[in-house]
């Protein structure tokens, strides 16, 4: 998650509840996912770079249909290190789009206006692809009923694929489809953060430096479907 987006989130990490280590959903779902992933029960297992295999790893979990902001959705659940948040998606012919995001049992939640286009179509994912736009971020606060706005303000993003490459990473081999991002605030073009995401078709996100970049990003440790 790029610090441009989420900046107030450090101030709450210190304080949340440490949730326990999730384990792997042992069910194993059996066929085809889709292009970009978002059947419920889908989990995936991740590790920071330079963590230990040893080191309690995160979990993405698709939850389901849900709602967010009145919005119909799908719930993504991120949970592990001291880590619990909920991405609200929509995943669709028009590939996919993040609505918003909540922390922490809905203590802190931020909205996109309009959603964040994650991922393009799939007609048009291919090498040298480039999609983008500019957002509207609005962060809140919402504790012991009352809400308090902490952020309010313009991002613009933009993905390229830059290319495929063979890597190895510890769920296994993939020919990935490696992701050029930036955030930069257009009112400060010289604020700007830069990632790399590897993208396989059909399991999703191989590796992303868009979380706990200090640690090296998280590669794919393992996952519940084939």
């Amino acid at each position: 998650m790029p610090r441009l987006l989420i900046a107030f989130l450090l101030l709450l990490v210190s304080c949340a509840p440490r949730s326990s280590s999730p384990p792997l959903n042992t069910a194993i779902i059996q066929g085809p996912v889709g292009f970009y992933p978002s059947q419920p029960g889908l989990d995936w297992i991740y590790l920071p770079l330079r963590a230990s295999t040893s080191d309690p790893p995160l979990r993405l979990s698709v939850i389901g249909p849900a709602s967010f902001e009145g919005q119909p959705a799908i719930r993504y659940r991120l949970s592990g290190r001291g880590l619990e948040r909920s991405y609200y998606r929509q995943v669709d012919a028009g590939g996919v789009r993040l609505l918003g995001i909540e922390d922490y049992d809905k203590i802190q939640v931020a909205r996109y206006t309009p959603p964040i286009q994650e991922y393009p179509p799939e007609a048009s994912f291919a090498v040298g692809a480039r999609w983008g736009g500019q957002t509207r971020e609005v962060i809140e606060l919402r504790l012991n009923n009352q809400t308090t706005r902490v952020s309010d303000r313009l991002l613009e993003y933009s993905y390229t694929v830059l290319g495929r490459s063979n890597v190895s990473v510890p769920a296994g081999n993939f020919e990935v489809y490696r992701i050029g991002v930036e955030y930069r605030d257009p009112r400060n073009p010289s604020l700007r953060e830069n990632f790399e995401v590897w993208f396989f078709p059909g399991v999703g996100e191989v590796f992303t430096s868009m979380n706990f970049a200090e640690q090296g990003g998280l590669a794919l440790v393992d996952r519940n479907f084939r």
